[in-house]
């Protein structure tokens, strides 16, 4: 997978010195400091903070058994849906394609365009008589929406695929654009508008508003991502997408859940239920922290966390956006577990304890809840932790191991392994960590008193 963060947003946020607020910088560089994997979505006048889960996209957290015969006739790889947690009904939000321009000997065709009310996800195949030097990502530097005399300009997030031969001469890959309401309201010729307001308001889902269709169109002048290394070329696509096939196979619910003992205005205002995701729409204030959410349906089933977005107004008001695998389109209900997560927490006796690699490990996350690790092992020089909860957990960072010098040793996001079916999680960390003494700790605040249940069939 390939984001586009840190030095990228960076670069891009001096070319527009004058147009964000002093309060949302800060934010900005907060949450780069505090997050272990981000991406910063920068648009004209649009700045909305957002953050993708490269373990969700580069291995798949579910065992997706996919029909084959179905994703090869609407043109998205088996691998590619696997790897972005799609599920089987991705094809009722579809708008199957095919689109090839061909520039410096490099064919790229578009073959599908997955929009389910908010994410837009974009399949191609690049192919070239000659191996590629680099792999050929595509991350157009225009794209903007079109319908009637609107446009908007967007920018695609992140970027996932995998080559299909051993000399590297094919491709495939899945773009994604994140489209919240902003994008469908404010156009790029609007200069009047309240943007303080609008990175606030428009960070929403709101999929009954959508126009019936509207058109994507981008333009990429090089592949990949080093750009001493691109492929350079022209490569331009107008793609047509259907809205009504997501407005006809999703759900909202609204929520409207106040949670006074988070903090100042922490509410869940709804869920939006689709083929491929479950949307958690909700505000806070930011002097209530970074408060995430945990998602547990009435079969005992947790939803994977996969990405997320905040748009910060300058009074400190905060609305955002998380996104889950939906895996169980039978469920009937979802419980929501609040909690935060402080890279910098204060290790006590109630959120830490001494590892024990030969042996069971219960570290605490609450005062009647632990995470207990059953198994570690060393293999080809990393340390494969095996472990489980009774409740949901933050399985994104569940825990920090620290050394007797004081280094904190995190998991490597993209071979670490959900629990699934009642199967342990395994945390995947870099290097021998059966010798040598560790801290086990806890990053996450957990509010299991906070937590409640939304009924789906309402």
């Amino acid at each position: 997978m390939t984001n586009k963060f840190d030095e990228n947003f960076k670069r891009k946020l001096k070319e527009y010195p004058n147009q964000i607020p002093e309060r949302l910088q800060t934010k900005i560089d907060d949450t780069l400091a505090n997050l272990p994997e981000k991406t910063l979505r920068r648009r004209r006048n649009k700045t909305v903070i957002s953050w993708v889960a490269a373990a969700i996209l580069v291995i798949a957290l579910v065992s997706i058994q996919l029909n084959p015969s179905l994703a090869s006739s609407i043109g998205v790889p088996n691998s590619l849906i696997n790897k972005l947690s799609l599920g089987d009904d991705f094809e009722k939000v579809a708008n199957e394609t095919n689109i090839m321009q061909e520039s410096n000997g490099v064919k790229v065709s578009i073959t599908n365009a997955i929009f389910d009310g908010y994410y837009l996800l974009v399949s191609y195949h690049a192919e070239s008589e000659q191996p590629f030097s680099v792999t050929p990502s595509l991350f157009p530097e225009e794209a903007k929406i079109v319908y009637d005399d609107f446009e908007s300009s967007i920018s695609p997030s992140n970027e996932t695929g995998e080559f299909l031969d051993k000399n590297k001469k094919a491709y495939d890959g899945m773009v994604a654009f994140p489209l919240n309401t902003e994008t469908f309201t404010v156009s790029d010729d609007d200069i009047h508008i309240d943007r303080d307001a609008s990175l606030v308001e428009g960070n929403q889902i709101n999929i009954s508003d959508l126009p019936k269709q509207f058109e994507l169109q981008m333009k990429a002048t090089s592949l990949g991502q080093e750009e001493a290394a691109q492929i350079k070329g022209e490569w331009q696509f107008a793609i047509r997408v259907d809205t009504k096939k997501a407005a006809n196979n999703s759900k909202t619910v609204e929520v409207h859940k106040n949670l006074p003992e988070l903090g100042t205005d922490v509410k869940v205002e709804k869920l939006v239920i689709t083929p491929i995701r479950i949307h958690l729409q909700g505000v806070q204030h930011e002097e209530s922290g970074k408060i995430e959410y945990l998602l547990e349906d009435n079969h005992g089933e947790s939803k994977h966390w996969l990405s997320g977005s905040v748009g910060v107004g300058k009074n400190g008001t905060e609305r955002m956006l998380s996104d889950f695998e939906n895996n169980n389109p039978l469920m009937g209900s979802l419980k929501i577990t609040p909690y935060k997560m402080d890279m910098n927490v204060k290790l006590t006796a109630e959120n830490s304890t001494v590892f024990q690699p030969n042996g069971e490990t219960k570290l605490p996350i609450s005062e009647s809840h632990d995470i207990t690790i059953s198994k570690v092992e060393v293999k080809d020089g990393k340390t494969y932790i095996s472990y489980q909860a009774d409740v949901p957990v933050n399985e994104y960072l569940p825990f920090i191991l620290k050394d007797k010098n004081g280094e904190d040793h995190i998991r490597i996001l993209e071979e670490s392994v959900g629990s699934h079916a009642n199967k342990d999680a395994i945390a995947v960390l870099e290097g021998n960590l059966l010798d040598g003494e560790y801290t086990i700790y806890n990053p996450n605040t957990y509010y299991f008193d906070e937590a409640f249940t939304v009924d789906l069939d309402q």
